[in-house]
């Protein structure tokens, strides 16, 4: 604990915090808390964090001054095009869904991105909307985003990233809708910049409506990764105000991590292949869905090996509590798109063969029309995983190259190339396969781990305890709660605890 900041201001501050904006900060994250006030401080210009601390708990209008401790206490950092599988299902079910069964009159779809950061998932919608073409022309789109920070509406508003925002992005949408600029920056194209609106909302404020200047209700509201920094008081009211601003029957997209927050006898989880998402309203029809991944094996293939290190799905499925999954058979997508969804479920139940068949027949025919383009990239992901877990590594490399091939900058699949290596005992190539994730992502905590490990096998212990040091103070600055990508569900304080096993 730094000895500027006494827990008795810290405990203050965290009280103001969560009243003045909901965010929760108990004293197991106040770690996190005394970094984010350090930081604040530095940028507002007080001597002290002492000093910044009292200066907002005395404020009689903190907003100004809190602002630049939010924005450090939040994620902003996102990328466009972030959970392919949640953009398809959107595309294929749920905006089919609204064409076929309009909810007014008036030919209008609305979207709110709710904690929208510096807007990448804003903008997401907006290049899915423009590709879907003809089908959209008559209608008329809202996309309304809205976060807390003000320096990350600005970034929005500009529509200016680096590459980094693009690192899961296909090549071809990069050519289709950016302007490349200088200093490896790329502009959205003006005419999609255009297509969504930005504003500030506290979720602490009662008054959203008031607040978007859109008293109607929306269609589709995204909410990822936002519930999880409230307590369960805030937790429900923000739940409750994004209930009472959606249609009848309209979605609520939440993170994959956060389902099991979202307890509202109004709303009906359901199900889709890799996604889960949440309708206003009662169930249409029940049925029993598998929620967990990997565990345990029935009648599918037996898994090799290697699936320890790759057995991870792209999506976990959440945890609902044992609640009934609602399975929508409506408004079926084209043929393709259910080999896929088919695909993405043979490989749950450890059918990994079935899977691995389905997914040959979509890429090596190239049955890719303009609407799926979301799915070319992860059906190679998807196959990959199946290879491997076959033990058939040969082909687990072949396609994740592929895959990379598609999305250059993508750490991740440097790190499931790596796993590939390791599967077959290559621990250089595994490793050179690390240092170009690392490359890309200098903060990939696993990545660092891994890294740690194989330097340990090969002996070259100084390398090695460089590593897990990486790892340490990465994890240091994550909330202890949090599920590190890549980890097979392990939170930050466990990952902790084992890191620091390893270096005594």
């Amino acid at each position: 604990m730094d000895p500027s900041i006494p827990e008795r201001l810290l405990h203050d501050l965290s009280r103001f915090i969560a009243a003045h904006t909901g965010l929760s900060f108990p004293p197991k994250k106040w770690n996190l808390l005394v970094k984010g006030v350090a930081a604040a401080a530095r940028e507002t210009g007080f001597e002290s964090p002492q000093a910044y601390a009292r200066r907002v708990l005395e404020s009689a209008s903190p907003d100004e001054l809190l602002e630049p401790l939010v924005g450090r206490l939040t994620i902003g950092e996102t990328y466009f095009l972030r959970d392919k599988n949640i953009f398809q299902t959107l595309q294929d079910h749920i905006i089919r869904g609204l064409i076929e069964y309009p909810r007014r009159r008036e030919k209008s779809i609305r979207f709110w991105s709710a904690g929208c950061a510096t807007g990448e998932e804003a903008y997401s919608i907006a290049i899915l909307i423009d590709r879907m073409g003809d089908v959209l022309k008559q209608w008329d789109i809202h996309i309304i985003g809205t976060d807390i920070n003000r320096r990350f509406l600005k970034i929005a508003e500009q529509g200016i990233y680096t590459r980094w925002s693009l690192r899961e992005t296909p090549d071809a949408i990069i050519r289709d809708y950016f302007i490349p600029h200088s200093n490896n920056r790329f502009e959205l194209l003006p005419r999609i910049r255009r297509q969504a609106a930005f504003t500030r909302l506290n979720f602490a404020d009662p008054d959203y409506k008031r607040i978007l200047g859109y008293p109607k209700p929306m269609d589709v509201i995204f909410c990822r990764n936002v519930l999880m920094y409230h307590d369960a008081m805030n937790r429900q009211h923000v739940l409750n105000c994004l209930v009472d601003l959606l249609e009848d029957n309209g979605w609520l997209v939440t993170g994959p991590a956060e389902a099991g927050f979202v307890d509202s006898k109004t709303l009906t989880p359901v199900r889709f292949a890799n996604a889960t998402f949440f309708r206003k309203g009662p169930p249409r029809k029940e049925e029993k869905y598998p929620l967990t991944h990997g565990k345990k094996h029935g009648r599918g293939d037996r898994p090799a090996k290697s699936e320890s290190l790759i057995r991870a799905s792209l999506n976990p499925a959440p945890r609902l509590n044992n609640r009934r999954i609602t399975d929508i058979r409506d408004n079926r997508p084209p043929a393709v798109d259910r080999l896929y969804d088919n695909a993405v479920l043979a490989y749950e139940r450890g059918g990994y063969s079935e899977a691995a068949k389905k997914l040959s027949r979509i890429l090596e025919n190239g049955h890719f029309r303009k609407n799926s383009f979301l799915m070319q990239t992860q059906s190679m992901i998807l196959l990959t995983r199946c290879y491997a877990n076959l033990g058939e590594l040969k082909n687990a490399e072949y396609w994740c190259h592929a895959a990379i091939e598609s999305e250059k900058l993508n750490p991740e699949l440097y790190f499931l190339l790596s796993t590939i290596y390791q599967a077959g005992n290559d621990l250089d190539a595994a490793i050179r396969a690390l240092k170009r994730a690392l490359y890309l992502d200098a903060d990939f905590i696993m990545a660092h781990f891994q890294m740690g490990v194989l330097l340990r096998q090969r002996y070259r212990l100084e390398e090695s305890r460089k590593y897990f040091l990486n790892t340490i103070a990465l994890l240091k600055a994550k909330d202890p709660e949090e599920v590190l990508p890549q980890s097979e569900g392990m939170t930050a304080a466990r990952m902790l605890e084992t890191v620091q096993s390893l270096t005594g």
